[in-house]
């Protein structure tokens, strides 16, 4: 042979042994045997799978609650607090002003009557005042 033949099967190589084609017969046979066992192997492996998956919801749950709940409640207290202060701030402006303008009109009326009484002690001397000269 040359070494060019290494790269060729041998004739045997191709063609299985009849003892092979019994064991591929007996795995059949098994095969067919074998099929409770398998739903029994399926249904076991699909509860394990069901069991390790529920335990790990909760967690993956948790996991995109915190991730997420902040964010959401973040918009959330925003959009609250933007509310309440659109609709206190009139009321609070509103207040302040009424008391802002009671303060102001107290304080005006206090400036005022000293004034006025400043005004009307003057006036009161000057024309006492005048009246000494006349007599």
């Amino acid at each position: 042979m040359n070494d060019t033949d290494h790269d060729i099967p041998v004739l045997t190589d191709v063609i299985e042994a009849p003892a092979s084609s019994a064991v591929h017969a007996t795995s059949a046979m098994h095969a067919a045997t074998d099929v409770i066992p398998l739903e029994q192997i399926q249904e076991a492996l699909s509860q394990r799978l069901i069991a390790e998956l529920s335990l790990q919801v909760p967690v993956l749950i948790e996991a995109a609650l915190r991730e997420h709940l902040p964010l959401a409640l973040g918009a959330r207290l925003q959009a609250e607090l933007l509310n309440t202060l659109t609709n206190a701030l009139p009321i609070a402006a509103q207040a302040a002003t009424s008391e802002l303008s009671s303060t102001v009109a107290y304080e005006l009326g206090v400036l005022l009557e000293t004034r006025l009484q400043e005004e009307v002690r003057t006036a009161v001397a000057n024309e006492i005042a005048a009246l000494r000269t006349q007599l």
